[in-house]
């Protein structure tokens, strides 16, 4: 009688052990999990950026190159799949302008034109194409900025933080910082070059998917200019 009162006592414990093991199992299952990873961030930024047709942002950039200190300011708008317009206010006049298949700077102050060729979906300039991205990611390792993601700025406003750094020493920027809003829109870039030279860029009033016609990214050369064909060299 004894056994059998043990013999029964366990199975007591076992069918508690199961149901506190079910109920666990059933807590962890119905739990949903709020975690976001590096890479969930890049592709949605991707995403967002490849499904737009148009981009309209008002831009700063400062640079600080050994003390010395310049700003730079204006408007870029971008027209899938590859026409981009950089319109400086500061300095004024000063154009970056590609219609997909050559590029043109025009830097009036020396009355000068750089026409670049280049190749289609490359994104050799622009961050704000879905091309500039993936060119942008594939050269650099990331990870989260700090373990707080997204951080709260100042203002109260929340960003998600990535640091990038170069996979191969090459010209341009050794490493950067990326600050995308919560809606996957990058806010701000700050890069340092192997030389040292810090660039701080930051967007602002951005729209998308606004009418932006075709003769935006007409470039209409200067008078008189000074042309300088193909000054750039591959990256590649």
């Amino acid at each position: 009688m004894r056994e059998k009162a043990v013999s029964i006592k366990k199975i007591f414990q076992i069918c508690a052990m199961s149901l506190t093991l079910v109920m666990s199992v059933s807590v962890l299952f119905g739990y949903n999990f709020d975690f976001v990873t590096v890479r969930d961030i890049v592709s949605k930024v991707k995403n967002k950026f490849g499904s737009l047709k148009t981009y309209e942002a008002q831009f700063r950039i400062v640079s600080d190159n050994m003390g010395r200190r310049s700003e730079q300011s204006g408007v870029i708008r971008y027209k899938t799949s590859d026409k981009l317009l950089i319109d400086f206010q500061t300095p004024y006049g000063q154009k970056i302008l590609s219609n997909g298949d050559t590029m043109w700077i025009y830097i009036p102050s020396m009355n000068v034109v750089a026409e670049q060729s280049i190749d289609s979906g490359s994104g050799l300039f622009s961050a704000s194409s879905a091309s500039g991205l993936n060119r942008l990611f594939s050269k650099y390792h990331y990870r989260f900025a700090s373990k707080e993601q997204p951080e709260k700025n100042d203002n109260g406003e929340k960003n998600y933080t990535l640091a990038l750094k170069q996979k191969e020493t090459k010209s341009g920027f050794r490493d950067i910082k990326l600050w995308i809003s919560e809606d996957y829109f990058i806010k701000r870039a700050s890069g340092v070059t192997s030389t040292g030279k810090k660039v701080d860029i930051t967007f602002s009033s951005i729209k998308t998917n606004i009418e932006i016609p075709n003769g935006v990214f007409k470039f209409d050369m200067p008078s008189q200019a000074r042309i300088i064909k193909n000054p750039m060299i591959s990256e590649e």
